[in-house]
């Protein structure tokens, strides 16, 4: 069995997300049971998703992390093929298509969580279809890697544009990530759109940042330079 360990960045009063949550953690521990589970819930104030993952990092004591997101399912084969390909690779993304689950069927497998172990079970609608594919959900990394770029930027208040500048970072300094075919599932739970994130704005501009950067080894670095070692 892979030696790796899982860190889930969550941050909600919301019951459903809660849910949701103890769903996402029944399931991994399920197909991993020697894997150990780290719930990122410590961030800056107000919180960061980066600064809760980076704490998180810190407590694990493998080389290999699945950095998971307290809504996703991935098909526990798919993870394991993308653990392995951490020996050639130093990121994997390892997914292609999102698929929505039901409000229904996700409200189904909260009072049933057994049932999201049961993968012919799980269906719905491709977020994507001819959209640009996500880079965040689910990340396979190294920690050296990660640690190498300083994990996530801790600039980064509450979601939003994180992952983006996270995989740049790391295609531009540890080598570019591996995506492979496949389907991640995401449990239904009420949208926080309409609340939006304050600190949107900011995000964005960090984030064109790290574009601006991109496989340009010295700017990135330069970028990296300026932030605290995790």
């Amino acid at each position: 069995m892979i030696n790796f360990s899982i860190i889930i960045p969550f941050h909600s009063k919301d019951p459903y997300r809660q849910k949701a949550l103890s769903v996402v953690m029944n399931y991994y521990k399920t197909f991993f049971p020697k894997s150990k589970i780290i719930v990122a819930s410590e961030g800056n104030v107000p919180y960061s998703k980066s600064a809760a993952i980076n704490k998180a990092v810190k407590q694990a004591k493998t080389e290999l992390i699945a950095i998971i997101d307290a809504d996703i399912l991935c098909p526990k084969e798919t993870m394991v093929s993308g653990l392995k390909l951490l020996g050639i690779y130093p990121l994997i993304l390892p997914y292609n298509k999102v698929i929505d689950l039901s409000q229904h069927l996700s409200q189904l497998i909260y009072e049933k969580p057994h049932i999201s172990l049961i993968h012919s079970k799980l269906h719905g609608k491709d977020r994507l279809g001819k959209k640009a594919i996500p880079v965040g959900g689910i990340n396979l990394i190294k920690k050296s890697c990660f640690l190498k770029i300083k994990g996530f930027d801790e600039r980064f208040i509450g979601w939003g544009g994180e992952d983006d500048s996270f995989v740049a970072a790391s295609d531009t300094i540890c080598g570019s990530h591996k995506r492979l075919n496949g389907c991640i599932y995401h449990l239904w739970h009420p949208s926080e759109k309409g609340k939006g994130n304050p600190y949107y704005s900011k995000n964005h501009l960090i984030t064109e940042e790290y574009f601006n950067a991109y496989n340009k080894k010295e700017e990135m670095m330069n970028i990296l330079s300026k932030r605290k070692d995790i």
